[in-house]
Formats: C-alpha cells, structure tokens, sequence
C-alpha cells in the first residue's frame, strides 16, 4: 500500500482550502471570475484523464477532447431533447464516453505512440464533422443552445453553487486517479509505460490494459463535458477545436505521471489565456513556446521541476548541518 507524506497530505489541504474559499472571495454574483474558477474543475478532470493515458501508459492522444464534446452533446440531448433526469443524463454521457474510447483502445492496442497520434487526431476531426452535419440532432454549425441549469427539488443551481459541486466531482475524481495508480492496475499502467515488452514477459496483459485505460480515459473526459454543457448552457463544435491543443499542454507542462501534475498544468494554462487577452490570438503560439521551454529545462513538467528543487534545497541543507557538525 503507498503511503503519502504528511507533507503531501498538509499541501493537499491547503490546497482544498483555497479551492473552497475560492468562490466566496470573488463573490457569489461575480459570474465571469466564477466560470473562470469552474473552468479550473472540468480542466482538471480531463488532465486527469488524459494523465492516465499519456503519462502513466505512454500513449499519446491528440484529439482528446473529442470525448470531451461526445460526452456533452450526448447529456445535452438526452437531458434537453429527450427530457431524462440530469444524474442519468450525466450516467449516459460516461457510459457512451467510455463505449467511444474502448473503441479508440482497440486502435491504441495495434499502433505504436505516432500512428496512435494521428488516429486520435483523425477520430476528432471526424467528431466534429459529425456534430456540424447532423443538424437536426446537434444544432449543427449554429451549436445546441437551451441546456437547462441544473435543478435540485425545484431549486436551479446558481454558479456559485455549480463550482462546488463542480469541485466535489474534481475531488473524487482525482481520488479515483489515486486509487488507480496505486493499485496493481496502476502498477501495470506504469509497467507497461517504461518497457512493454518486459511488462509483456512478467505475463501483463498490455493490450487488455491500454484497452481499459483509453476507456477510463475517455470516460472521464466525457464527465467534463457534462459539467462544460452545464456551466455554458450552449455547445457548438468550435468550442473543442482547439481544445486538444490547451490540454496536451497543460498535460505536459503541469508533468507526466503526477497526480499533482495535471493540477498545477490547470491551473497555469487555464490562467493564461484570462492574462493574455489582448494576444488571444497568439495563444497557440505561446502554448507551443512554453511546451518547448518546459521540455528543455524541466523534462518533468513544472511539478518536476520544483519537486526537484525542493530536494536540492534539502540535501543542501543536510550537506551544510553535516558540515558545521
């Protein structure tokens, strides 16, 4: 069983204080900085999720978001068209997310990591033209508007409330991640990550587990779509465009194959684009800069980097009390 350091354990608290006192700090009204702080929530669940499949089984997805809308479109229409309760609406959403993914997990299986890239990018594109041609289903090219708020025994849920319950998924959410990795699953997914074929000859099932893990994956990206269709009450196939993009980097610039990695991405990366807004059109430009830097200099992503620098910061400190002593 892993044991977590009790300084982990006082970071995570800090952390989950700030996240509560977040909202109350901007104010329950403010809806812009609010949808900021929601945004934070259903983007770190699809770092999480694509976390599992890049840094913990090497597989790379380049059209991951395309879970992303195939979750929200599927809860919008079966909450707004079809009128189904939102919790079944949300459990609908993750088992057609996990169905699509388990079918792009057959692919993972047969191609190595650049094929793979290329049939992930392709899959999305044709999700997206899906959605933009099947107007009387999806809205087509003028997007799915009228997604209810979401309502409680009669109550509808303001933003400020979303962002809590928005945090709670997030939560678990990464305590699943926890679970996962640390489990003789997670084991496996990290087996298979640093040699497959030595993973293959201790009698690991590699394909069976890039299979499960491309679903888990997409499962979990579709959850974010869910609350994304929430939050903007309106979908269209422009908002995942470029959506892929914005999460490869804060995958990799938070740090591969760390829980805290994908938090720490989030958050940079999410914030980026609120501080860059009179450049909104170079984003891309500086997302790529920055994945380039982060890769020269912090191989691990910025969560590398400064674990890292906390343990040259101690071993120093020891060399000089051994020294004085």
């Amino acid at each position: 069983m892993h044991k977590t350091k009790k300084s982990t354990w006082t970071v995570i608290g800090i952390m989950i204080v700030i996240a509560l006192l977040a909202p109350i700090i901007v104010g329950r009204k403010n809806n812009y900085l609010l949808n900021i702080l929601i945004s934070y929530c259903y983007f770190g669940i699809l770092a999480s999720s694509l976390n599992l499949l890049m840094g913990y089984t090497g597989q790379t997805s380049l059209g991951h978001a395309a879970f992303m809308a195939i979750g929200g479109y599927t809860y919008a229409i079966l909450n707004k068209t079809l009128g189904i309760h939102f919790l079944l609406s949300t459990v609908g959403a993750i088992l057609i997310s996990f169905a699509c993914g388990l079918f792009i997990g057959f692919a993972c299986s047969k191609l190595s990591a650049i094929f793979l890239s290329m049939t992930t990018s392709g899959f999305a594109k044709a999700v997206m033209l899906i959605i933009i041609n099947v107007k009387w289903l999806t809205g087509g090219a003028n997007g799915f508007t009228g997604i209810p708020k979401l309502t409680i025994l009669g109550y509808k849920i303001t933003n400020f409330e979303l962002y809590y319950l928005a945090l709670a998924i997030a939560l678990l959410v990464f305590l699943f991640c926890y679970r996962l990795i640390y489990s003789k699953t997670g084991r496996a997914m990290q087996a298979i990550r640093n040699a497959p074929i030595a993973a293959a000859a201790m009698g690991i099932n590699v394909n069976g587990y890039k299979f499960l893990v491309c679903g888990i994956s997409a499962a979990l990206a579709g959850l974010a779509g869910c609350i994304y269709a929430v939050n903007m009450n309106y979908l269209s196939a422009d908002m995942f465009n470029k959506t892929s993009i914005t999460l490869l980097t804060m995958t990799v610039c938070g740090g591969m194959g760390s829980l805290f990695g994908p938090v720490i991405g989030t958050l940079v990366i999410g914030t980026l684009p609120e501080l860059l807004r009179p450049f909104s059109e170079y984003l891309d430009g500086v997302y790529g800069v920055m994945i380039i830097l982060v890769m020269l200099f912090m191989p691990k992503g910025i969560y590398g980097g400064i674990h890292s620098l906390i343990k040259k910061i101690n071993k120093k400190k020891k060399n000089t009390v051994v020294q004085e002593v």
